[in-house]
């Protein structure tokens, strides 16, 4: 009991009640064992005393009947009894404190995992996410204006309630592994061309987790007082969807009404195209190959996303891609021209 009691206070094997009681046990199993060949049957089993000393082992003669029905028998059965006994008690003890052992190894490797991550995310991510995760930016390979890198920080509170973010950790993985094609965010696995393996991938990813915060900056509905929705969409949308709504990242917007089946000029039909596009920002979309848009319900308020979508609605256009096209450079322009052609090639050469 006294044992249970000092076991169940241990709470990690750095504890000095834990490190006595495996001493304990330690030295009782070498003290059996020396017993064993020096008191018990083992002794003398090889040397043998003088009288049978030259005789093989297996040729000396042994007890006689008498002795192995009594004598022999019972020190064999005591020395049985004696072993099981302590064994029954090793075991027990040595299970009852191999589960805090464990955890407490478990932690140390935690440990070690967050402090290699904390020395990887300063050399190679703070740069643009900042030293603490508190985001920052970085280069523009679109314009002389900043990237904006977003906080990491706070990822978990922030993708609480996504629809199209179920498993935190795996999302950030994957964002490591493959980056952000066509963002400043490199991929940094090394069969995608990047200079981590998958042990450093993850203690990155320990550390971001351990120093997680639940806590999201409130919507300053201020900010965007008296800003249209093209100047909206220039400062959130354009790095992805381009100046011109042409498409970088993001697919190409200018027909994206038509895409969505609403007749230009017929504004009976944008109903469900601008719910399409008010809940695509309100709750984001994952991008197969390309990664995630981000929610921007915490970033937006109401009236500002009604001003994005505004401003997309004014910027339509017939004719295009009849898909997204992710990573284009089609200007309006371009796409006015397009849908002539279009028009020109479904039109009969008889003109009827």
């Amino acid at each position: 009991m006294e044992l249970l009691l000092a076991t169940q206070a241990a709470e990690g094997a750095n504890s000095p009640t834990a490190t006595i009681v495996m001493t304990i046990l330690v030295g009782g199993l070498v003290a059996f064992g020396l017993a064993y060949f020096i008191v018990g049957p083992g002794r003398g089993r090889k040397t043998g005393d003088k009288r049978t000393g030259d005789i093989p082992l297996a040729m000396r003669p042994y007890h006689s009947d008498e002795e192995l029905e009594s004598t022999a028998m019972e020190r064999a059965m005591s020395w049985g009894v004696a072993l099981s006994l302590f064994a029954g008690v090793f075991l027990a003890v040595y299970w009852m404190i191999e589960p805090a052992r464990i955890n407490a190894q478990m932690d140390a490797y935690y440990e070690q995992d967050v402090s290699a991550g904390r020395a990887a995310f300063v050399s190679n991510c703070a740069t643009c996410h900042g030293t603490e995760a508190q985001g920052g930016s970085a280069p523009n390979p679109y314009s002389d204006a900043p990237w904006p890198a977003p906080r990491l920080n706070n990822i978990e509170a922030r993708y609480a309630d996504s629809e199209i973010v179920s498993d935190v950790e795996d999302f950030m993985k994957q964002t490591l592994i493959r980056g952000r094609p066509g963002t400043p965010m490199a991929a940094w696995r090394s069969d995608y061309n990047g200079p981590m393996n998958d042990f450093q991938i993850d203690e990155i990813v320990e550390y971001l987790l351990s120093i997680q915060i639940d806590e999201v900056e409130e919507i300053d509905a201020q900010a965007f007082a008296g800003a249209s929705g093209g100047e909206i969409f220039a400062n959130n949308c354009a790095r992805c969807h381009g100046d011109n709504l042409e498409g970088r990242i993001g697919p190409t917007l200018t027909n994206i009404y038509e895409r969505y089946g609403a007749t230009l000029g017929d504004e009976s039909t944008y109903g469900p195209v601008r719910d399409t596009i008010e809940q695509t920002l309100v709750n984001g979309r994952r991008v197969p190959g390309v990664g995630v848009m981000p929610s921007f319900k915490d970033t937006l308020p109401e009236d500002a996303i009604q001003s994005v979508i505004d401003h997309i609605e004014s910027q339509q256009v017939e004719g295009g891609p009849r898909f997204g096209q992710v990573g284009g450079t089609i200007t309006p322009e371009e796409l006015a021209s397009a849908s002539d052609s279009d028009d020109a090639a479904e039109t009969p050469e008889d003109g009827s």
